[in-house]
């Protein structure tokens, strides 16, 4: 009893940074339907947990982020399959993702160090916003930042247990996301120049470290039988731009000091600063430049990362000014030969910094003290309320209705069927990749894929009726005639700022209207 009081004396303002930043991430957890994206998730955790490997109803076994998927059903399996428990492992990760950079900025730097990076990561809106999506990337950000914290300490401390927590962090972040991958890309980085920068050659523990390069060395011909590295290379893009312009809003300040950190940071301990900044410029460097897809979430993972180095350009700021301050106050206070200390120059000093932070992040829309009824998640990722729009089709549908989806994920998990694909180029790369069975049915629900505006035309003369739901994005994306085709063919029955149902009726009528 009594430790465990002195520990909450000696951490209340962590602990109560940790408070704030999980109700922020679970506040009113399940009240947004899910996204298209959190329903693909969904629906192979239920799959993993009815069939035991996450498979699609199409037959297509679902491996990406495959962590992931056994996290959602683990809690799908004790809470039921709900939006907040799909949510939960993610809210979870967040918040000790929170505990991580504390611990990372303290062991690396100094408490305040740690408590700053805390502070930024528990308030900043995006990391909010995707500590609360049943998707990977919450965990994919976890687990990087575990591997680079645990890749330090045993390279420098070569302790056998960080090598068995290495493994298991690496193999984690790996199994989150393919973007897992590019931590080979920074240890190999950071090894060649360890050994050119200290010359290790003849220390202990030196073949270890030797063996790691090794290791990953082989990881790196994984990679590229697997088609990782060729995908990349083979892929030419300039987002340089858009994602710079992301980045000013969603960071705000912070993306200005986290280059004044990493300066900080390279001067007090080069091989530190050296390993956080590679940790985020290689991955820019491929987003960039060699993903095809432009999505602002793709950035996320490396964000706590930068977030720790702005916080050592702070500590940098609070030592600077209170030691320039000190020295004006001793020499005001000084009597002859005799000074006299102003031992409270450095509290004041940094109670006025934090009060600064407070501010600028209150000012800046990258940092929310309060919880928000909704996030912005990026162009690609549009909050549509799907479980809205299923929930008026499963009460107005009669036995014999088919469902036309332009998301089918979305159909599957809250409607628990999809009959037809409104199909469209969904990423710039054609409808090949979301299709199987030679393009004929789409890999999530296993519906039928209407390709053009006469397959709408047929699909509504052979079913009396029928409903097809679009979102926004989708809407603007399918053809233009089979837009005119659906407006001027079917009655619109629910329509919101993200969503729209429609549906046709020919039961009366003895010849189909659209022929």
């Amino acid at each position: 009893m009594k430790y465990g009081l002195q520990f909450i004396k000696d951490n209340i303002i962590l602990l109560l940074i940790l408070s704030f930043g999980l109700f922020l991430r679970i506040y009113d957890l399940g009240h947004e339907s899910f996204w298209f994206d959190e329903t693909i998730s969904s629906i192979a955790a239920i799959s993993m947990i009815e069939n035991g490997i996450p498979v699609f109803p199409s037959g297509l076994f679902y491996s990406r982020a495959i962590l992931n998927t056994f996290f959602i059903a683990v809690s799908f399996s004790f809470l039921g399959v709900s939006e907040f428990a799909g949510r939960l492992p993610s809210v979870i990760l967040g918040t000790l993702t929170i505990l991580l950079v504390y611990y990372m900025g303290s062991r690396w730097g100094n408490k305040r160090v740690g408590l700053l990076a805390a502070i930024l990561v528990a308030f900043s809106v995006w990391e909010i916003a995707w500590s609360r999506q049943a998707r990977m990337y919450q965990q994919l950000q976890f687990f990087y930042l575990l591997s680079l914290y645990l890749f330090y300490e045993y390279v420098n401390h070569r302790n056998k247990k960080h090598l068995g927590l290495l493994i298991a962090s690496f193999a984690a972040t790996i199994l989150s996301h393919v973007f897992g991958y590019v931590l080979i890309g920074v240890f190999l980085v950071f090894i060649a120049a360890y050994f050119l920068k200290e010359k290790h050659y003849n220390v202990p523990g030196k073949k270890s470290v030797l063996y790691i390069a090794l290791v990953l060395v082989l990881l790196l011909g994984l990679a590229y039988n697997r088609g990782v590295i060729s995908n990349v290379v083979q892929t030419q893009v300039n987002y340089y731009d858009e994602y710079i312009y992301f980045l000013k809003g969603n960071l705000g300040f912070a993306l200005f000091f986290a280059v004044p950190g990493a300066t900080v940071l390279l001067s007090r301990d080069w091989s530190k600063g050296l390993l956080l900044t590679m940790s985020f410029i290689i991955p820019f460097y491929v987003i960039f430049f060699h993903v095809l897809l432009f999505a602002t979430r793709y950035l996320y993972f490396v964000i706590p990362a930068m977030l720790v180095l702005v916080a050592y350009f702070l500590d940098f700021v609070i030592n600077h000014t209170s030691e320039m301050a000190s020295r004006k106050c001793s020499r005001l206070f000084s009597y002859g030969d005799r000074q006299y200390p102003c031992s409270k120059v450095r509290p004041i000093v940094c109670s006025i910094t934090m009060i600064f932070l407070i501010v600028l992040m209150y000012l800046s829309p990258a940092f929310t003290f309060m919880p928000k009824e909704a996030y912005d998640l990026g162009p690609n990722a549009p909050r549509s309320d799907f479980r809205k729009a299923y929930s008026y089709v499963d009460s107005n549908m009669q036995p014999g209705d088919v469902v036309v989806s332009a998301w089918t994920a979305p159909a599957q998990f809250y409607l628990g069927k999809n009959d037809y694909w409104l199909a469209f180029n969904v990423m710039g790369t054609g409808m090949e990749p979301f299709t199987v069975e030679n393009a004929t049915r789409d890999k999530y629900s296993n519906s039928i894929v209407i390709k053009d505006t006469e397959m709408l035309k047929n699909v509504t003369c052979q079913h009396e009726r029928g409903w097809i739901v679009t979102d926004t994005l989708a809407w603007h994306k399918i053809s233009p005639q089979s837009r005119d085709f659906i407006e001027s063919n079917t009655t619109r029955q629910l329509q919101d700022p993200t969503i729209r149902v429609y549906m046709w009726d020919h039961t009366n009528e003895s010849v189909c209207p659209s022929l």
